[in-house]
């Protein structure tokens, strides 16, 4: 066919056995060598049969409130960034602590944080060194009495992530940097893992560290920014999840329609700010993750996003549970 030459053919064969079958001809222009206007060439003589598979639900979670709470998540309503509260047991986490604040004024999570009633914190970690995730970290460590930062350990020069790193070397803060293959159980019943971490990735946000936060049959995949070059590469692997927490605010810079079906979530989590000038999210990838058969849920609507589990069923809530 007319654009289509046989190194065209054999990443269109490759695509087609190691990441995803295709669901739409449209999806041609994710394969290396296909590009929009070829695209627009081969539409009048391609279809795609659509096999009609029904959507993976298996995994899914009951909904309602759990009869022992193991894990809470908070999903913070900080903007246009990602802070991400996780308390299990004794141990409370933040990964990431969305933009830093404005003169005196502490960072948004710190006033989100105090509204739910949190006085300490045991670890900040984040997925990435961009300022609306690491802008509220040195603030969290200071103000809620944490004396340990995780930091993925990605080569990236900014003032916020300098002046984060001065003050856990001046104030004697525990200071970790990722391995790749870091698991940590916060609790008897709930573990958090890295599950991706590619330091090489072209940007800081290629290369956000992926965690994987488990508790029974529960699990949520917490993504940073990572965008389509690193979510291709991740699609052969992709297992179902409960909660997806949408990498990048939902820019379209993260919309691969394989992995969105490979990961399957029960729930899509967007953090994003309102009305913010990125356009977050965008439509096509609300969508997207809508024809999985995830519920959205979004901080821009919602505000603060509450979750409590107990490994075996599931209970969202715009308020604290009680």
């Amino acid at each position: 066919m007319h654009g289509i030459g046989s190194s065209t053919a054999s990443a269109i064969v490759e695509y087609r056995e190691t990441i995803s079958p295709f669901d739409s001809v449209e999806e041609l222009v994710f394969v290396s060598g296909i590009g929009p206007s070829t695209l627009e060439k081969l539409l009048p003589y391609i279809a795609v049969a659509n096999l009609d598979v029904p959507l993976e639900t298996s995994h899914f979670l009951l909904e309602g409130t759990p009869s022992d709470t193991l894990l809470t998540v908070i999903f913070l309503d900080i903007g246009n960034g990602d802070a991400i509260f996780l308390q299990a047991g004794e141990s409370s986490w933040l990964i990431d602590a969305g933009p830093p604040g404005v003169g005196a004024v502490r960072a948004p999570v710190v006033q989100r944080l105090r509204e739910c009633g949190i006085d300490s914190l045991s670890v900040v970690a984040f997925t990435h060194p961009h300022a609306d995730h690491i802008g509220g970290c040195k603030d969290a460590l200071e103000v809620f009495h944490c004396d340990m930062l995780i930091d993925p350990g990605i080569n990236y020069a900014s003032p916020v992530y300098e002046e984060l790193l001065q003050y856990a070397l001046d104030s004697g803060c525990g200071y970790s940097v990722l391995s790749g293959e870091d698991r940590w159980e916060i609790s008897d019943e709930v573990s958090l893992e890295v599950v991706w971490l590619e330091r090489g990735a072209g940007s800081p946000n290629e290369a956000s560290a992926v965690y994987l936060v488990t508790c029974g049959k529960f699990t949520l995949l917490l993504t940073g920014d990572i965008e389509n070059e690193t979510i291709m590469r991740m699609t052969p692997s992709q297992t179902p999840v409960t909660v997806m927490k949408v990498p990048h605010h939902g820019s379209r810079s993260s919309l691969f329609p394989p992995w969105f079906r490979k990961a399957a979530p029960q729930f899509a989590v967007f953090c994003c700010g309102r009305n913010n000038p990125f356009g977050h999210p965008h439509r096509d990838v609300v969508d997207g993750w809508k024809s999985t058969g995830a519920g959205i849920l979004r901080t821009d609507l919602q505000g603060n996003i509450f979750l409590c589990t107990d490994g075996e069923s599931i209970k969202f809530s715009s308020s604290l549970f009680h």
